[in-house]
């Protein structure tokens, strides 16, 4: 039997992506294609397998690998086709620069044990290939002006998401669920939330039941404090996911957190773990709005649900 009756954290969230795909169980593995981009041919797993990419970053359940000199794909069992979704959303409704899809699609069910691999499925998207280097490895070497260049461009790209129309609910594009791992261990749900105030009672219920205290009623008066406006967040800006070419921005990457989220999120993500060993911190404080005390809040809920 490939499904069993609890589903794992990613499989719920796959299974929100493609539901048709957890609704019966077909005798082989298929091809269930979410997007397909005009002129391009779907490169199926074997074909990939058999072209033997250069696998450049592994692990969590995807890898990455360069198909070509301008395609990248990324897949594995924890790939999640809400990525695909958000780069297309984001890429039709604004100017941030996001690599061009070619292909998305969930491959499967295989003969796997879903408590054990995440999914019966391997999602595989195929995008563009960005000329640059992650700001991670390069700010570093930035001169002050090109340190401040950057900024500027990632301050405007940000102040283009928020400024996308609300769309009513906390979660991912089209009315996906929360992709965050904030809501991994959530035995109830991972949204859409209607309200700010459904996805803070998720997320205490979800902190209780974790840390098997009697902290509810703290978590929740801390959590409903200051009402928020729902805007469009990336949920991971971090250097790592800022691709840079001489001193101007080229992309923005790993979309897999995105959606819409209470206008502090951005903040306290972008700072999550932030070790504050060079000064693009400092540089971040002038890109994003500061929530400092959303900042220790969120610091308090991850030490126990991450």
């Amino acid at each position: 039997m490939l499904f069993k009756n609890k589903m794992t954290p990613i499989a719920a969230i796959q299974a929100a992506a493609m539901p048709e795909l957890y609704s019966s169980v077909s005798s082989s593995p298929k091809i269930h294609v979410l997007y397909l981009a005009p002129g391009q041919e779907i490169i199926s797993p074997e074909q990939l397998m058999a072209s033997n990419p250069e696998i450049f970053a592994s692990g969590g359940g995807s890898q990455m690998a360069k198909l070509s000199p301008s395609i990248l794909v990324k897949y594995g069992t924890h790939t999640s086709l809400i990525e695909a979704k958000n780069m297309l959303y984001v890429a039709e409704r604004t100017s941030v620069p996001v690599p061009r899809l070619f292909a998305a699609y969930a491959y499967g069910p295989l003969d796997r044990d879903v408590d054990d691999f995440g999914s019966v499925y391997d999602t595989y998207i195929f995008m563009e290939l960005i000329e640059g280097e992650d700001l991670g490895k390069t700010w570093g070497k930035c001169t002050s002006a090109e340190k401040q260049k950057i900024s500027t461009d990632v301050k405007t790209y940000m102040t283009e998401l928020r400024s996308l129309p609300a769309a009513g609910y906390i979660g991912s594009v089209h009315n996906g669920p929360v992709t965050d791992v904030m809501l991994e261990w959530s035995t109830t749900s991972k949204g859409p939330f209607k309200s700010e105030q459904d996805f803070n009672a998720t997320v205490a219920d979800t902190f209780v039941a974790k840390s098997k205290t009697q902290v509810g009623p703290y978590i929740r008066g801390m959590l409903d404090a200051h009402k928020h406006e729902i805007v469009f967040t990336h949920g991971d800006l971090r250097p790592n996911n800022i691709i840079v070419k001489n001193g101007h921005v080229t992309a923005i990457v790993d979309w897999e957190m995105a959606g819409w989220y209470p206008d502090y999120w951005e903040f306290v993500k972008a700072f999550h773990q932030e070790m504050f060993t060079s000064d693009w911190a400092s540089h971040l404080l002038g890109v994003l709005t500061p929530y400092y005390c959303e900042q220790l809040m969120h610091e308090k809920l991850m030490m126990v649900l991450w």
